[in-house]
């Protein structure tokens, strides 16, 4: 049996989480605005704990100085709230222990949120790709993972103790044994209805080649990927390949790429402290 058919015989798949859903669905609206996120988070008391615990962490300094989501919005400004919404939405998803010591959930969605910010800082280098978008890509990319952990932990054994003794990467061997963490996210994302570059960035982020129209969105979180791995922020396997390759595809100038992880490793204690911080609560 195929792990999608495997898939939707679980009665447990975790639905989109309802404050995530409002957002994404309110940026389609043109009336769109700050009054509008405000209500959104307002009306969920996790969120909006979290949201004012996040913006007087270490991360911003502003220590004590956001009392509300409202000055949260003036201060931090528009897209910057509702990524935090994203991310806090999300984060809710996969919170629990995944069972296996090589997997701690925080360690995975501390990385992807290194991915999700490397990414939106290099989209801001490339036209025609949307960096809160990206942002927002970074953040599903490695869903996936969770999936492998809970459903499928038998075969996640073996493809451990297969890369472990063959010397692959654990991507290499999902795809061997055709149970793929990026095929497993991208199953996920598509049945929360998210976009159709979404969800290709999720399938593709270790084969940008592959996703046809969508190449530089999953060029980009291919490349944010890798530079976090490099970096070491957040999770990462060991004797795991972390090489630092940059998709010809993107055209970004290599002084580009080096300044954006000089910034992400100014700043990998702040966004580890802050989020383990937010992620423990």
């Amino acid at each position: 049996m195929s792990f999608v058919k495997r898939l939707e015989q679980i009665d447990d798949l975790p639905s989109m989480p309802h404050t995530l859903n409002r957002v994404l669905e309110s940026l389609d609206r043109i009336s769109s605005s700050a009054e509008t996120l405000e209500e959104i988070i307002r009306d969920d008391p996790v969120i909006t704990a979290k949201i004012l615990r996040m913006a007087n962490s270490p991360y911003y300094g502003l220590q004590g100085e956001v009392s509300s989501i409202a000055r949260a919005v003036v201060i931090l400004g528009f897209e910057e709230v509702k990524n935090l919404v994203i991310g806090l939405a999300l984060t809710g998803t996969f919170s629990e222990k995944t069972g296996f010591r090589e997997f701690d959930a925080r360690r995975i969605w501390i990385h992807s949120i290194g991915v999700a910010r490397a990414g939106q800082m290099l989209a801001e280098h490339i036209s025609g790709l949307d960096p809160d978008e990206i942002f927002t890509a970074g953040l599903l990319h490695d869903m996936g993972r969770f999936l492998l952990c809970l459903y499928f932990p038998g075969e996640l054994r073996r493809i451990l103790e297969a890369s472990r003794s063959r010397g692959m990467s654990l991507s290499d061997v999902e795809e061997s044994c055709g149970l793929s963490h990026a095929e497993l996210g991208a199953y996920l994302a598509q049945r929360w209805n998210m976009s159709d570059t979404l969800v290709n960035t999720v399938r593709y982020h270790h084969r940008p080649a592959s996703a046809g129209p969508d190449i530089r969105a999953c060029s980009l979180v291919f490349l944010a990927d890798r530079l976090c791995l490099k970096m070491k922020l957040g999770w990462s396997f060991e004797d795991e390949d972390d090489s630092v390759l940059v998709p010809r595809s993107l055209g970004l100038p290599l002084d580009v790429v080096k300044n954006t992880a000089k910034q992400l490793k100014s700043r990998q204690k702040q966004i580890e402290a802050s989020w383990c911080s937010v992620l423990s609560g």
